[in-house]
Formats: C-alpha cells, structure tokens, sequence
C-alpha cells in the first residue's frame, strides 16, 4: 500500500478552445485533500440548505465535507455551460482514460469521486468503488459495481451476501444530491456541475427500480448462453 498521497487528474479540452484542468490530491487512506489556500465559501456551512437526514454535529462539522470538496471546483467551470462537448483526460496513477461528449458527463465522473472521499457519511459507501475509479461509466457498469461492492462489503463484514440495507444507503445518496444541487445553485451562475451531479443522481434513482424488478435489467450480463 502507498504512504505518498496520490493524485488523479482530470483535463478537460473544449471545442470552443481553451481547457481547465482540476488534480484531486488524496492522502494514503485514499481522503480527499483540500487544495493550498484553499478558503471556503459562505455556501459550505453546514446549515445553509443543509441536507434531509444529515447526521453531521454542526459544533463538530460547522462545514458540509461535500460541499467544502467541491467548491474548489467551482472556478474551473463558471463559465462554461453543461452542454459545451469537450474531450476529458482523467490521468490516474495507473492509467489515462479520454472520451468525448457533454461537459456534464465529466463533471459527473469528477463529483462521483469527489463526494465518495469527501468524508460525507452518506456517500462514504461509494469509497471503495471511488479508489477503482471507473470515470465515464455507463448506467449498467454503475449498477454492477454498486451492487458488487454492497454484497462484496456485507461479506467483508461477516454478514450475508444480501442486498439489505442498499435501498436506505441509496436514499440517503438521494437526499444528499437534491441538499447539494441547492447548495450549487448558490455558487454557480451557470450548470456545469448542477447538471454533473444530476446524472449521478438519476443512477442513484435507477437502484431501486432494478431491486424492484429482481435485477432483471442486468440479467444478460451474467447469462451463460452463447
């Protein structure tokens, strides 16, 4: 294992011209490191808009860790709408990955890693995929590896291989996106980032559709029939 904190970068190229680039710095235990200098924003106390079924002790936490980890990237991306198509480098310690299309679609990589490892309670459960990033994942690779990591993590623990639990996780995911959207609607004059954590919120939505349905719309990836 690593002691040397770690970084991954994402770069986004515009069309327009131009590009930003944003490098997450992660200690050893793989937490999300604040930027030099960095000065939150009114916007980050906890209390303002401050999320159904938030657990943080105020005195203790007098800052939401979510949105303290995404204000430093609000300057990258005030002036560009989610639809602008750009081309995004995500350069990891193991690997580059680069594919084409809507701003928001990076944004959405990029805020999916940012809260797993912002020390939000609620998104804690995604670290484990988080330190696997998979940036650009469609909705089927999102849901196998949620699923995945929730039965791989009742195992680790001792307990069975079932899917308890994963409805109230996801809800409580739910909760803190429309809490952080309201909070990104304060300190963006336009939706790059809004729009990015919509799509991760539309893949949390999908969770209990799938449970509803007996995981029927992933079926075809595990069947054996050539």
């Amino acid at each position: 294992m690593t002691t040397e904190p770690s970084e991954i970068a994402y770069h986004f190229h515009f069309a327009s011209g131009g590009g930003e680039t944003v490098r997450l710095r992660f200690s050893p235990e793989f937490d999300l490191l604040d930027p030099p200098d960095f000065s939150p924003p009114p916007w980050t106390a906890l209390e303002f808009s401050r999320c159904a079924g938030c657990p943080l002790d105020p005195a203790a936490s007098p800052l939401c860790p979510f949105a303290r980890a995404l204000a430093p990237l609000v300057p990258h991306f005030t002036q560009f709408y989610s639809y602008e198509i750009t081309v995004v480098e995500v350069v990891t310690p193991r690997r580059t990955m680069i594919a084409k299309g809507a701003l928001q679609e990076g944004t959405a990589s990029l805020i999916g890693l940012v809260g797993a490892t912002c020390g939000c309670p609620l998104l804690a459960f995604f670290r484990p995929m988080a330190r696997l990033h998979l940036p650009f994942a469609s909705e089927e690779e999102t849901l196998v590896r949620l699923f995945a990591t929730h039965l791989l993590g009742r195992l680790m623990q001792g307990e069975p291989a079932t899917l308890d639990g994963l409805r109230d996780r996801v809800a409580g995911v739910v909760q803190v996106n429309a809490g952080m959207a309201r909070r990104l609607r304060a300190g963006l004059s336009r939706d790059a980032l809004v729009n990015g954590l919509i799509i991760l919120d539309t893949f949390a939505n999908a969770v209990p559709y799938v449970m509803d349905r007996s995981l029927d719309e992933l079926r075809y990836i595990f069947s054996e029939d050539r």
